[in-house]
């Protein structure tokens, strides 16, 4: 991954802000961004439009879930929202963590420019994404809870296997994702 793109910028952002729900001395391994499993193919994902017949790409009902009752899995799920709403999932030595975005800070007001000459650097200048807002967690269990974590890539589906048996597989960007695995197996 380009060191200097704007996806390595969001990663060091999303770093960041999990970062402020450390305790001290508790070491951030890994963060990425999920979603709940549509068991929809990424390429439909990718070519949905408007007014596209029910179930012409793929199953548009929710994803089956069973998980044994009280596990680790279930506990996850009951937190991950219904929709795609994407989450961070973050690893550390002690824990994984589940945050979800919170309210945006409101937006400053924007102050028109002087003259053309300050509208044209405006327009012409890299447009530059709005920062991540805060993030809040809303789920966590000990990192010895976690049992191993595996990819598919290219399908982008992060599998997650706890100490207890159960496991859940959620949507996660390959890419992302990769790191995330290995750095829980290095863990």
């Amino acid at each position: 991954m380009n060191e200097s793109g704007p996806v390595a910028r969001r990663q060091a952002e999303l770093r960041l802000r999990v970062g402020e729900h450390l305790d001290s001395g508790e070491v951030l391994l890994g963060a990425v961004w999920i979603a709940r499993t549509s068991h929809v193919p990424l390429i439909s994902k990718i070519t949905q439009w408007q007014g596209a017949p029910h179930g012409l790409l793929g199953r548009n009902e929710p994803a089956p879930r069973a998980f044994p009752a009280g596990s680790t899995a279930a506990d996850l799920d009951r937190h991950l929202p219904e929709d795609d709403t994407a989450m961070a999932l973050a690893l550390t030595g002690a824990r994984l963590l589940m945050l979800a975005v919170g309210e945006p800070p409101p937006a400053p007001a924007v102050v028109p420019p002087a003259g053309l000459l300050d509208r044209v650097k405006r327009l012409l200048a890299p447009a530059e994404p709005a920062p991540l807002p805060p993030l809040a967690p809303v789920w966590q269990c000990p990192r010895a809870g976690l049992g191993a974590v595996a990819v598919s890539d290219p399908e982008g589906r992060l599998a997650l296997r706890f100490a207890d048996g159960s496991g859940l597989s959620v949507d996660a960007p390959a890419m992302l994702a990769t790191p995330f695995a290995e750095a829980a197996q290095r863990a």
